[in-house]
């Protein structure tokens, strides 16, 4: 595959658009601010054509790290949206856009939910993310026919419908639907992760700050709160 070199994000893929891995974004994120890291980001856009991948071949992508080096004022929106041409072995894989100055970010990893774990993973490594950083209620939903749904809505923000319309869109419905005891209990789990990332959104931390925040917050019993 054809390739060019940038001075700050290194060798990327130019074959059908610029293309980056995450991984490499995740490392040389750490290395800066986060003003210093979205100045760049745009920059690479502006370069592009408004447009960057990046990309992660797991269900498992650290977005968290990567979504925490973007200062949240300078996110327009975002919107997640289902893709059939990444895993042919699975109905749909999610993607998300996220909308800067100067273009469009597409984060496409494997997150998918044709089973309990891994559906597990597109809430605490895509929703938890956003719910930490306060952008769940800049984010959308984007349908086959193009049309878009506010993530959140309600006075609780609707956890139990983000979660049920999150699934939807993946193509697997039935992630959100407890069939048994231990789905009852997986359900019950997702649905609590974002209620505590939503009330430590409210304190506007960043890094390691946050998930200690969340961690704190799973320690309450559940009844308690």
């Amino acid at each position: 595959m054809a390739t060019k070199n940038d001075f700050f994000f290194g060798e990327y893929y130019t074959e059908g658009g610029a293309s980056i891995s995450l991984r490499k974004i995740e490392d040389v994120a750490g290395m800066v601010e986060p003003d210093f890291f979205v100045r760049q980001l745009n920059r690479f856009l502006a370069q592009h054509g408004g447009q960057v991948r990046l990309s992660d071949g797991t269900s498992h992508p650290p977005f968290w790290k990567f979504i925490d080096s973007i200062p949240p004022s300078s996110v327009g929106y975002i919107e997640i949206y289902a893709r059939t041409d990444i895993n042919n072995n699975v109905d749909a894989t999610l993607a998300c856009d996220i909308i800067l100055e100067n273009g469009v970010v597409s984060v496409v990893p494997h997150w998918c939910a044709y089973k309990d774990i891994r559906a597990d993973e597109i809430v605490s490594t895509l929703l938890v993310p956003l719910y930490l950083k306060g952008l769940h209620t800049r984010t959308y939903l984007r349908w086959e026919d193009g049309n878009t749904d506010k993530l959140t809505s309600g006075m609780d923000w609707g956890h139990e419908e983000v979660l049920k319309a999150v699934f939807k869109l993946s193509k697997y419905p039935s992630a959100a639907v407890a069939m048994c005891t231990d789905d009852e209990r997986r359900v019950r789990y997702n649905l609590r992760e974002l209620k505590l990332a939503n009330e430590v959104a409210k304190e506007n931390l960043s890094g390691e700050a946050a998930w200690e925040s969340l961690r704190k917050r799973r320690e309450t019993p559940a009844d308690a709160e």
